[in-house]
């Protein structure tokens, strides 16, 4: 399923937004027994348009949405062509219940990207910084990847990040108790399509995913996976009831 205007010509450091919403939201139960997470009302606003508003002022105005077959229909009830929302051209993808993973999900948009360049980000993750800054230091960066980071209290359940001189140099394990200051990724990342070819090769986790972790190990290996720091707040909504409640509750005090 596609929406928007025909293909054109890609301008100097485009840069293509791919939306993950095709999870199934296991955490949030039973508020996702019949909706997708993303839908979720945060504020009085579904939750993936607000995700996409954050790729808008960024300046992404392409965006492939991942969704499944469950609630199709409402995503394109929400987001129709994304004209409303400020973009330019918004598309779908399929993401089939097989093949699980975000790194799997990914693979679904390649041949529907516009541009060599793109942005992954996680439909359930709200970050108040702008991401402007990262989209333009991922447009002079030649080769490799770029992640959003920020320095947390606490990484548990969180894959930390070690960091030095620009760099991701490893990413450790996800462990709940670990109950650790440091590094971790927002769930924004932004990748040359050589990525596609990585992921190919990767093989999947202990829980049977593709995991989006092990594409960026291969980029820290390789020396080439670079981060931008933003600071303020930010809201994985998909952790849990409490924490949506959380957010829900936030952004309804800062309209009111």
């Amino acid at each position: 399923m596609s929406a928007g205007r025909s293909p054109r010509p890609e301008a100097a450091g485009a840069v293509t937004g791919v939306v993950l919403a095709g999870g199934r939201g296991t955490r949030l139960a039973p508020l996702t027994d019949r909706t997708s997470k993303q839908l979720l009302s945060v504020g009085g606003r579904p939750l993936i348009t607000r995700v996409v508003d954050q790729l808008v002022r960024a300046g992404v105005l392409d965006v492939l949405v991942v969704i499944d077959d469950r609630h199709a229909g409402e995503f394109l009830r929400v987001l129709r062509d994304g004209r409303d929302l400020g973009l330019r051209s918004l598309g779908y993808v399929w993401q089939p219940p097989s093949g699980a993973g975000m790194a799997a999900a990914l693979g679904r948009a390649e041949h529907l990207l516009r541009t060599d360049r793109f942005l992954v980000a996680c439909g359930d993750v709200l970050i108040d910084a702008p991401l402007g800054p990262a989209v333009r230091a991922f447009a002079a960066q030649p080769d490799g990847a770029l992640v959003v980071a920020t320095r947390t209290p606490d990484t548990a359940g969180y894959t930390p990040l070690s960091v030095a001189d620009g760099l991701v140099t490893a990413l450790g394990d996800k462990d709940p108790d670990r109950h650790a200051p440091g590094w971790m990724d927002l769930g924004c990342y932004l990748y040359h399509r050589d990525a596609f070819d990585v992921a190919r090769t990767l093989r999947p986790s202990p829980r049977g995913e593709v995991e989006i972790w092990d594409l960026n190990r291969h980029y820290a290996r390789a020396g080439t996976l670079r981060y931008v720091e933003v600071k303020g707040w930010w809201c994985d909504v998909g952790t849990s009831p409490e924490v949506y409640r959380r957010a829900d509750e936030r952004y309804r005090v800062s309209s009111g």
